[in-house]
């Protein structure tokens, strides 16, 4: 049986290990930080009725639509808000007045005394381990119960999923942060413009969520909240950040609690030029032009932005990114990675990830040492590094 939000009655990436260390000059941090890495609960069941990862990005069908809830073990112990999608939403679409489930995991510094086992998701090949995970009845363990970490919260890729990011998230609760991610399940929406303003609502309610959960929210510092979001996630994050749509002004959909926020390969629309080339027409209104031609509409982002683009990228071309940064009214940084397309290999994931590290210190923790390495000139990653700055403030 279904409802009109399209949803079914309840049914009871690859983790890349551990990337080296690489070597940098001194002030540099590379690699993963001193903290084990705990999880929240994510106890499932394995897929039957479609493959598990139908339910893992989400399925729109006409019978129903297949979502990662669908296969939570115990509810209570899972993270997994309800979000009401209001009818005069931006993007709302068919999803008007609907609630659908949006499940979240969360990833945190934990003690080297933690004896949790990991924990491997049933799916068909068994490569998605959450290390150190919570079972139903248990509470995090943070390697300081006494602290309050900053928090940054992840959006991912369109068509993606959470377990797709372990590896970035646990590279940043490694060094020191609580981190959230978003299980967006783009594939259950009718389209491209439910899913994008489902993306924006989800985050806004995940921070709501974990802000006042009893596990997290007298361990997480609400005044260092950063956003992080990988292609389509960057949209949302721009989004949250304050950018705007030139064909409706006045309407902001800026989470104000969000401090800073980093893109890799962050998708924020075309600019004229390249819509231009992709034969669409001046003037069209699409689902994906959120801020306007040429990103005018980012002018109302203020706060500081970071982005990462791969040199040979067709989907987001590395000319999209830096004129989208320049676009900005806050400080903006672009690196570039050489040789690098849509999807990053291993070596330009991990000093994306340094970069990311180095940019949420600066901005989150007000480190010094952080800050300087983003400095006008500073070249802290090395001259053989994939990675080299196209933009920064003055």
């Amino acid at each position: 049986m279904t409802d009109r939000c399209g949803r079914r009655a309840f049914l009871g990436g690859l983790l890349l290990a551990p990337l080296a260390t690489i070597a940098a000059p001194t002030g540099w941090t590379a690699g993963r930080g001193p903290y084990q890495v705990g999880s929240s609960c994510l106890l499932a069941e394995p897929a039957s009725a479609a493959p598990s990862e139908h339910y893992l990005i989400g399925r729109w069908q006409p019978q129903g639509s297949l979502y990662l809830d669908q296969l939570i073990k115990d509810r209570s112990a899972t993270l997994v808000i309800d979000v009401k999608v209001p009818a005069d939403w931006p993007g709302a679409g068919r999803l008007a007045g609907c609630s659908l489930p949006v499940v979240l995991s969360v990833l945190y510094p934990t003690p080297a005394t933690n004896d949790r086992p990991d924990y491997t998701f049933p799916e068909e090949h068994g490569w998605y381990r959450l290390p150190h995970m919570q079972r139903p009845g248990e509470t995090p363990l943070f390697a300081d119960e006494k602290a309050r970490y900053p928090l940054v919260i992840h959006s991912g890729g369109q068509n993606t999923h959470g377990l797709w990011h372990l590896s970035k998230l646990q590279h940043l609760a490694s060094r020191g942060y609580i981190t959230v991610d978003v299980y967006h399940g783009d594939g259950r929406t009718p389209g491209f413009g439910e899913s994008v303003g489902l993306r924006s609502l989800a985050v806004r309610a995940a921070l709501d969520h974990v802000l006042a959960h009893p596990h997290y929210a007298d361990h997480i510092d609400a005044e260092r909240i950063g956003a992080t979001g990988s292609s389509a996630g960057g949209l949302t994050v721009l989004t949250l950040l304050g950018g705007s749509n030139p064909a409706r002004p006045g309407l902001s959909l800026a989470d104000e609690r969000i401090k800073a926020g980093f893109g890799t390969v962050p998708f924020a629309g075309f600019s004229a030029a390249a819509a231009r080339a992709m034969g669409i027409p001046p003037g069209a209104r699409l689902d994906f032009w959120n801020f306007g031609e040429d990103f005018a509409g980012l002018a109302a982002v203020k706060r500081p932005w970071f982005a990462v683009s791969g040199e040979l990228d067709r989907n987001v071309p590395a000319a999209d990114v830096l004129a989208a940064a320049r676009a900005m009214g806050g400080p903006a940084w672009v690196v570039e990675m050489k040789g690098q397309t849509h999807g990053f290999n291993d070596a330009a994931n991990a000093q994306t990830y340094d970069w990311e590290a180095a940019f949420f210190d600066a901005h989150l923790r007000g480190d010094a040492a952080a800050r300087d390495l983003l400095r006008p000139g500073a070249d802290p990653a090395g001259p053989g590094a994939l990675g080299r700055m196209r933009l920064q403030p003055a």
